[in-house]
C-alpha cells in the first residue's frame, strides 16, 4: 500500500539517543507529508495513533537507509564514541543522584561501610603491632635474664635475684607458682630460653605484680589508718590531760561564774575610780596654774578629795580590791578582771608618781607640769577605754602589759600561786 518511491536523504552522524530519536519522528512526519500527497484520504489514515505509527515507521525506514549509505566508522571511532556515551550516562547517573534522596542516602551508606572497614583494618594492624611489641620485650627480658642468648639457662635463685634487678620482688613462694606455670615440678629448676621467652611466664609475672600493687596499696591504707588512729588517741589524750589540768578545771568553773549582766559591768567600770583619783593628784600644779581645768574636772576633784578625806582610805579600799579579785566563788570573772586591772594600774602610778617628786624638788617645774599632765591623760584614757568595753558586755584585756598580767592573775588559785602555765610545763 505504501509503495510510492521516498526522496534521497543525506548522509547523517549518528547523534546520541535523543536527538536521533527527534530526527526519526522528523523523518517521520517528512514522509508521512509526502505519502499523505500520494495516498488517497481513507478512514484508517485519519485515526491519531495510525498516523503517529506511520510515522514512527516511516521514520525508521529513512534512518536505516541513511546508515546504509554512511560511511563505515573506524574501530577507533566507534571506541571513542562508546567512551563519550559511558561519559554521558556517568554525568548522568550524577545528575539524579543529587536529586534523589535514596541515592544520596545509599552513597552515605557506601561510604559509611567503606570507612568501618577502614577503621577495622586499622585496629587489625594495631593489635598486630601491640602482639609484635609484646613479643619483643618478651625476647629482650628473657636475653637480660638469661644475660645473653648462649646462656643455656639459668637456675631457680639466680632467676629471682635478676627478676630483682627488673624491679620484679619474688617470694619464695611465688617462684615456686612460677616453677609450676612452666611446667617444672621437681628440683633442680632450670630455666632455658624459651621458658622465658613464653606466653606462660609473662601471663604468670603479670599476675604476681598485679598481686604486689594490690598488697603494697592494702599495707599503705592499713599504716594510714594505722596513723589516723595514733593521732586520735594522742588528740584525745592531750584533750584528757587539758581536762584534769588546774587551768581547765578553773575555766570550767569561770564558765559557769562569768556573769555579764548589769550590775558586774557597772561595777567594774567604778572599780577605775581607784587609779583615776590617784593619777589626778598629779594634776594638782597645773590646775594651780590653770583653774579653768579644775572646774572641767571637778566630779575627778571631789572624788579624789571624798576619797582622801580620811587617812588610810585608799589604802583600804586598795586591799578590798585585792581580796575580792581573788574571791571566785561569789565575785563573777568580769567584776574581779576589773578590779584586779584597776589595782595593777594603780599600782603603776607609784613610779611615775616618785619620779615626778624628786624632779619637782631639783626645780625641774615645767617638766613636773608637763609630766603629770602626761601620766593622768594615759591613766584618764585606759579607764575610758575599760568603761566602755564593761558596759558593751566586753573584757577590757587589750591594755598592754597590764592586761596579760592581769589574766595571769585572775586565773590563779590564789594571789600567790604559780602560773598556770608554768603549772601545765
Amino acid at each position: 500500500m505504501l509503495a510510492p518511491s521516498l526522496p534521497s536523504l543525506p548522509s547523517l552522524p549518528s547523534p546520541g539517543p535523543t536527538q536521533r530519536l527527534k530526527h526519526v519522528a522528523k523523518l517521520g512526519q517528512q514522509a508521512d507529508h509526502t505519502a499523505t500527497k500520494a495516498l488517497p484520504n481513507t478512514p484508517e489514515l485519519e485515526r491519531q495513533h495510525v498516523r503517529q505509527f506511520l510515522t514512527i515507521g516511516l521514520g525508521s525506514a529513512f534512518l536505516a537507509r541513511s546508515d546504509a549509505r554512511a560511511p563505515r566508522l573506524s574501530r577507533a571511532s566507534r571506541a571513542q564514541r562508546r567512551g563519550k556515551a559511558k561519559r554521558v550516562r556517568v554525568a548522568l547517573q550524577a545528575e539524579g543522584s543529587e536529586g534523589d534522596p535514596l541515592l544520596a542516602e545509599a552513597k552515605a551508606a557506601a561510604e559509611a561501610a567503606k570507612l568501618q572497614l577502614e577503621a577495622a583494618k586499622l585496629r587489625q594492624e594495631a593489635e598486630e603491632m601491640r602482639q609484635q611489641t609484646a613479643l619483643a620485650q618478651r625476647r629482650a627480658r628473657a636475653v637480660r635474664l638469661l644475660g645473653s642468648e648462649d646462656v643455656p639457662g639459668i637456675g631457680l635463685p639466680e632467676l629471682m635475684a635478676r627478676l630483682q634487678e627488673e624491679q620484679v620482688s619474688l617470694t619464695g613462694e611465688q617462684a615456686l607458682e612460677v616453677a609450676a606455670a612452666l611446667g617444672k615440678t621437681e628440683e633442680p629448676y632450670f630455666f632455658r630460653f624459651e621458658d622465658l621467652n613464653s606466653e606462660a611466664f609473662d601471663k604468670k609475672l603479670t599476675d604476681i605484680e598485679a598481686q604486689n600493687a594490690l598488697k603494697a596499696k592494702a599495707e599503705a591504707e592499713a599504716r594510714r589508718r594505722a596513723e589516723a588512729a595514733a593521732e586520735a588517741a594522742q588528740r584525745a589524750q592531750r584533750t584528757q590531760g587539758a581536762a584534769g589540768s588546774p587551768q581547765a578545771q578553773t575555766t570550767g568553773q569561770e564558765a559557769i561564774d562569768d556573769d555579764l549582766s548589769l550590775g558586774p559591768r557597772l561595777l567594774g567600770s567604778l572599780a577605775y575610780v581607784l587609779p583615776v583619783t590617784e593619777a589626778f593628784k598629779l594634776m594638782f600644779p597645773l590646775i594651780q596654774i590653770f583653774p579653768p581645768l579644775g572646774i572641767i574636772f571637778a566630779p575627778i576633784a571631789l572624788l579624789t578629795v571624798l576619797l582622801n578625806y580620811l587617812p588610810f582610805v585608799p589604802l583600804l579600799v586598795f586591799v578590798l580590791f585585792i581580796v575580792l579579785a581573788q574571791s571566785k566563788d561569789n565575785v563573777p570573772r568580769l567584776l574581779r578582771f576589773n578590779l584586779e586591772q584597776a589595782v595593777l594600774l594603780d599600782m603603776a602610778l607609784t613610779i611615775p608618781s616618785f619620779i615626778l617628786s624628786t624632779m619637782q624638788f631639783s626645780g625641774a617645774g615645767e617638766a613636773v607640769l608637763v609630766g603629770g599632765a602626761f601620766v593622768f591623760a594615759l591613766v584618764f584614757g585606759v579607764s575610758v577605754y575599760a568603761v566602755f568595753c564593761n558596759l558593751d558586755g566586753k573584757y577590757p584585756d587589750e591594755v598592754p602589759l597590764i592586761s596579760n598580767i592581769t589574766k595571769n592573775v585572775v586565773d590563779r588559785q590564789t594571789f600567790f600561786d604559780e602560773s598556770p602555765n608554768e603549772d601545765q610545763r
